[in-house]
């Protein structure tokens, strides 16, 4: 395996096998003395133990801070504050995580710990390359506290330093699982994590994705980094080039702040409507499809064959595994979130024509078969015994969580049973997930809620004819809760205004104070989706209509479906001789057309 190297400002790589010392301002040379103890650990020691478990569960997973591989040999070179900020991370994965008060306790310490030394640090003028890593790793700690505006000004000081170094060569992706210079796995780092945490501002509807910025003015790298031919988004050509699965997901951290950006958005009354190639939603679709034309084939699960791979050796490559499972979750869930029902009925709360019958099936495709594959991985992972750690990942199954509970109280006895099969599973998940990111534990709670407050609304006549029209059961639902749930930084932010960053002063004007800002009173009958299937409980759906040629309608009891996706599609990318299944299975009932096109892949031709 390799070791982490000492890297200086300039980029050299160290050789020396001292530890790392911090430099010390010539003006108040005993700053940081009285606060820094011993600067190498013992391979035996706790510390040392969980800065071990932080490489195992952290490193790229999703912050790629240093290479790939790295071991604990090297840690006693490194910064102290940096060993505790990594500790704080790592503990988390000892025992049963954050539910142990003793673990709790210890993360606490850790961090404060490592925060008073980095402050120190800056109040000395001492700042390293260490110092930056460590508010990277404290961003991640503070967000995922729920303590959002620590968080961002954690970031925002490491982008502000970041912004004041040389950047020769940074803005050329190149293959991140053999880069050694961590002054860029750290610039990279930061994209990845202002991305992550959706913090990007809202691109102007017709920009591309590459244009997107991040605060304070620093350009994103695929910004800087778009006109070259190394990672030209724009070239239709066959030359990609293979940046490795950890540069990859730099690409698909930008699809996901996109999607964040779209969640939390607050759509005005002049917005277009989802189909106008002019909207955010067309721009998602337009990225998301651009986005795995890019990516190579060897990534995919076909080529992959993550469900081959013993357990063991996939615990023993979760540097590769791990970045691997959140280019997969983030690429279907981003579809989840641009064709999820309510926030569709956000971008469609203006609107009162006919909505376009292609239009609701595309998007109601879209919805079951990505969320399927969603599950589908929940249940890979589970069935290998690999710890998913990425608290991204858990953001993205609560997103499709609220798709399954929607779907749980269709009329169709199927179908809901089975959403409700999808449902248990993500919480199953999440539950698992809580024990190690608290934010992901209060979004159990959330969801739990969610469902509890979903209560009969009435009954509803469609505008069919006497002899045809057919009433159907209402239901009502915490649609406040549903879009914090959907809010990557809502659902993390914790209620405790005043454990954040303000002071008794400032806490009660802070804007989390009485509430969060999205969460508007939401009161409009268009959001009465639940108890159908996608959008199709819209207003403007039309209630009669001619969905299918005569004749080729099948009995929905007669059409099987399942939760998620059970196939094989290893023949499918490189063999264009798959055939169409028979015409039956084409022509199916709405909740069942997702599994006509899973089906379709699904040929192996003999």
């Amino acid at each position: 395996m390799g070791t982490i190297q000492a890297t200086d400002p300039r980029g050299r790589q160290s050789a020396s096998t001292t530890p790392l010392s911090p430099a010390v301002s010539r003006n108040n040379p005993t700053v940081v003395d009285n606060i820094l103890p011993e600067g190498s650990l013992s391979h035996e020691s706790s510390e040392a133990q969980d800065a071990e478990l932080y490489l195992t569960y952290c490193n790229s997973q999703p912050l790629l801070l240093f290479p790939c591989r790295s071991s604990l040999a090297s840690l006693g070179k490194r910064d102290v504050e940096l060993l505790l900020a990594m500790g704080a991370m790592g503990a988390r994965f000892k025992d049963q995580g954050v539910h142990s008060k003793a673990i709790q306790d210890e993360i606490g310490r850790k961090k404060e710990r490592a925060c008073s030394m980095v402050m120190m640090r800056v109040a000395a003028g001492t700042v390293e390359l260490s110092t930056i890593q460590t508010l990277c790793i404290l961003s991640m700690l503070e967000f995922t506290a729920g303590h959002i505006i620590r968080a961002g000004s954690y970031t925002g000081l490491a982008t502000h330093f970041i912004h004041h170094l040389k950047k020769d060569g940074f803005e050329k992706l190149s293959n991140l699982e053999t880069e050694r210079d961590e002054r860029k796995l750290c610039y990279i780092s930061l994209i990845m994590l202002q991305n992550i945490h959706g913090s990007l501002q809202p691109p102007e509807v017709g920009d591309s994705l590459n244009s997107l910025a991040a605060p304070g003015g620093w350009n994103s790298l695929l910004r800087t980094g778009s006109s070259t031919k190394a990672i030209s988004w724009g070239s239709s050509g066959d030359n990609k080039l293979d940046i490795g699965i950890s540069g990859t997901n730099v690409h698909t951290s930008e699809l996901w702040a996109l999607a964040c950006n779209y969640a939390s958005s607050h759509v005005g009354v002049d917005a277009h409507s989802p189909w106008s190639p002019r909207s955010d939603y067309s721009l998602i679709n337009f990225h998301h499809c651009e986005h795995e034309s890019l990516m190579p084939l060897r990534f995919r699960l076909h080529a992959s064959r993550f469900q081959d791979h013993p357990p063991a050796e996939l615990q023993a490559h979760r540097d590769y595994w791990g970045p691997w499972i959140f280019f997969q979750m983030v690429w279907h869930a981003v579809p989840c979130i641009a064709n999820h029902p309510f926030l569709l009925s956000m971008r469609l709360r203006k609107f009162r024509r006919t909505m376009p019958q292609s239009f609701l099936r595309n998007s109601f495709e879209q919805l079951t078969f990505h969320s399927g594959w969603v599950v589908h991985f929940l249940e890979l992972t589970e069935s290998k015994n690999f710890e998913v750690s990425d608290p991204t990942i858990g953001q993205c199954v609560a997103i499709v969580a609220t798709i399954y509970l929607q779907h749980s109280f269709v009329e169709d006895r199927a179908f809901s049973k089975k959403a409700q099969m999808g449902f248990e599973k993500c919480l199953k998940f999440l539950r698992n997930m809580g024990r190690r990111w608290p934010h992901i534990d209060r979004q159990v709670g959330h969801l739990e809620q969610l469902r509890d407050t979903v209560a009969p609304g009435g009954l509803t006549t469609d505008g069919g004819a006497p002899a045809v029209s057919h009433t159907h059961q209402k239901w009502s639902v915490n649609l406040q809760l549903l879009w914090k749930i959907l809010v990557y930084a809502h659902a993390s932010n914790t209620s405790d205004v005043a454990g954040d960053i303000f002071g008794p002063e400032l806490a009660k004007d802070s804007v989390g104070h009485s509430g969060d800002p999205s969460a508007g009173a939401i009161t409009e009958r268009d959001f009465s989706l639940f108890g159908s299937a996608g959008i199709s409980g819209h207003t403007t759906v039309a209630s009669e209509c001619v969905t299918y040629p005569p004749d080729q309608i099948e009995d929905p009891t007669q059409a099987g479906s399942q939760t998620s996706p059970t196939i094989d599609i290893s023949g499918l990318p490189d063999d264009p001789n798959v055939d169409f299944p028979g015409s039956d299975t084409l022509f199916l009932q709405l909740q069942d057309y997702g599994r006509a096109f899973e089906d379709w892949l699904s040929i192996n031709p003999s």
